[in-house]
């Protein structure tokens, strides 16, 4: 019997084993299985052979002779009615310019009114083809995401997007870098923070998202069927490589962790929709260092230099400016064959920070 099972067995190559039927969650098909596009060969007049535009299966083909290919439709966005929450200042309202400059309607959001108006003033002033319309709300609250819900239900039957663009970074304890002993971390790590400040960075940076995005679900979804838009509204949500790198950048290990959060949020909400055909997509942006009120990086870096590759770690030698950041914006909410992406625009930043 030890001989029998000892004994080698006959090479026969390696076995193939059968397909096997992976469990499918509920409310999900079967996915089939990829087709090859078909391409076909020609004889050119000097003998040389190139696939065939006659093919059916040719993307291109299906664009020939229109305009669907062109910059100004492959980024339309006018007419569209969007929210950027936190639009007042930074980032926000880099965003709320670029859409306005192009067409669209764009409700921004705060807490303080004066600032708001300033910066419709400002990003879209009269004459342009886009406007903005400040909204003050809380959005760290239920009460002010309903009532932003309530004013814009007043104005819009549809949203065509969403941006959860609104964060805090609070004040935190920094480890100091010569400190080397457990003792002396501990001390500085437990004694100055607080679990008050972790759950108001969680409540504002991650809860907000999450229930901003569900009161704004009817109106995104009207997108497509009241609209009559070729898709539903969409929701992009801004992160950052904080919630991606490994390291803590010297003690904000709670600003990172629910950043993090959101990352993780924005995929759970893009494979819920998408499981349930709502067809809502969701993406993530995560931006490195850009001149704004949540980055200490000074206007002078927008130009490339030794300096601040040296300073700040990003091989690219630059921080972001104004129109790094739209072109990625537009991308995402243009195109309605990504959902569930996680877009990193940080100059090289995370290549260099594993350790």
């Amino acid at each position: 019997m030890i001989k029998a099972l000892c004994h080698p067995l006959p090479c026969r190559g390696p076995r193939v084993l059968p397909p096997r039927s992976l469990p499918i969650a509920r409310g999900l098909t079967q996915p089939k299985s990829p087709r090859l596009l078909e391409q076909r060969s020609i004889a050119t007049a000097k003998g040389q052979v190139h696939p065939s535009m006659s093919s059916s299966h040719t993307l291109a083909k299906l664009v020939f002779g229109t305009d669907a290919l062109k910059l100004d439709k492959l980024f339309d966005v006018s007419g569209w009615v969007a929210i950027v929450t936190g639009g007042g200042t930074g980032l926000g309202l880099v965003t709320a310019s670029a859409l306005a400059s192009n067409g669209c309607k764009v409700y921004i959001t705060g807490r303080r009114l004066e600032p708001l108006q300033e910066a419709a003033r400002t990003a879209a002033p009269e004459g342009s083809p886009g406007s903005i319309i400040p909204v003050q709300a809380d959005m760290s609250s239920k009460e002010g995401i309903l009532r932003l819900k309530e004013v814009i239900e007043k104005e819009e039957k549809w949203v065509n997007v969403l941006i959860n663009n609104h964060g805090v970074s609070l004040d935190v304890p920094k480890i100091n870098e010569a400190e080397q002993t457990a003792q002396g971390i501990a001390k500085k790590m437990f004694d100055d923070e607080t679990f008050e400040s972790w759950a108001d960075g969680h409540r504002i940076n991650t809860a907000s998202y999450y229930f901003t995005t569900f009161a704004f679900l009817p109106l995104l979804d009207a997108a497509q069927k009241v609209g009559k838009y070729s898709e539903p509204g969409n929701v992009l949500n801004i992160a950052s490589v904080s919630g991606i790198t490994k390291t803590s950048q010297r003690g904000q290990f709670s600003y990172n962790s629910n950043k993090a959060a959101t990352i993780s949020l924005s995929h759970q909400l893009a494979t819920e929709f998408a499981r349930r055909g709502l067809g809502i997509r969701v993406n993530v942006v995560c931006p490195g260092y850009f001149p704004s009120g949540m980055s200490p990086v000074d206007e002078k870096y927008l130009k490339p230099s030794e300096e601040f590759k040296q300073k700040y770690g990003t091989p690219l030698g630059r921080s972001g400016n104004a129109q790094d950041y739209a072109q990625c914006i537009f991308g995402l909410i243009n195109n309605q064959y990504v959902t569930g992406a996680e877009v990193v625009i940080d100059g090289g930043w995370l290549l260099v920070q594993a350790f």
